[in-house]
């Protein structure tokens, strides 16, 4: 019972940090390695336990989703169909292999973040933040954890995007990727549920509030909150699968 607790309010912590910034996923999954749970399980148990969080985020400017959804169509799209081949993979790659590209997927997708944004440019602008997105939703598919630090950082590069609107757009393009990508897992009778139900619960409180405050962080904090978290998680899974 303690460890559902646990997980509950771990839950409102990588909520509110990833309805602020993105990336707290990181902090949940090895938690949930720690229980006991093989890592496809954990992935698939995190990804659907905290999910919910980036669309709970978005209550502070549901006046605005029409907007966003005709402005990032095309993207959503396009890292669905990514997720889906993610997901695929994730079912079929031996569970070996997947655990020794964890921490290198996990400190690319933070590595990420250090790209500073460049003036728009374009057709090949467009072109390549499409492959970005599509690597993303790949990303999303096969492990997950810090895929919104990915999204935004594909997405800094336009730099007409402002913290704000860039923080909406992850929540929105990342929710939408991982619901489907969560009914290929669903499926799949390896996610835990009760733990699923803990992290969803939790996750669902602190991306609420997470999502309103947002709005406020400035740009140095939300750097630094991102960097932090995918750096240290990263290190962590690096000692946990290779230096015992």
């Amino acid at each position: 019972m303690l460890e559902y607790i646990f997980i509950f309010l771990v839950g409102i912590l990588v909520g509110g940090i990833n309805g602020m910034a993105g990336g707290a996923s990181v902090i949940s999954y090895p938690l949930l390695l720690a229980t006991g749970m093989s890592p496809v399980s954990a992935a698939m148990t995190n990804a659907l336990g905290v999910t919910p969080a980036n669309f709970f985020a978005l209550i502070s400017v549901r006046h605005k989703m029409r907007e966003y959804l005709h402005t990032y169509k095309k993207l959503i799209v396009i890292s669905v169909v990514g997720s889906t081949t993610g997901a695929i993979m994730l079912l079929t790659v031996p569970p070996g292999v997947f655990e020794k590209m964890v921490p290198f997927l996990l400190l690319g997708a933070s590595l990420t973040f250090l790209i500073k944004p460049k003036p728009v440019r374009g057709q090949h602008f467009e072109r390549a933040e499409e492959i970005g997105i599509a690597a993303s939703g790949l990303y999303c598919g096969y492990f997950g954890p810090g895929q919104g630090v990915m999204v935004i950082a594909v997405l800094a590069r336009d730099s007409r995007r402002d913290p704000q609107s860039l923080n909406t757009a992850k929540n929105f393009i990342v929710g939408w990727t991982s619901l489907v990508s969560n009914i290929i897992y669903i499926f799949s009778g390896k996610a835990i549920w009760p733990m699923v139900i803990a992290l969803l619960l939790g996750s669902s409180i602190g991306g609420t509030y997470g999502g309103r405050y947002a709005a406020t962080m400035s740009p140095g904090i939300y750097r630094a909150l991102i960097l932090t978290v995918g750096f240290g998680a990263s290190a962590w899974l690096f000692k946990k699968y290779y230096l015992g």
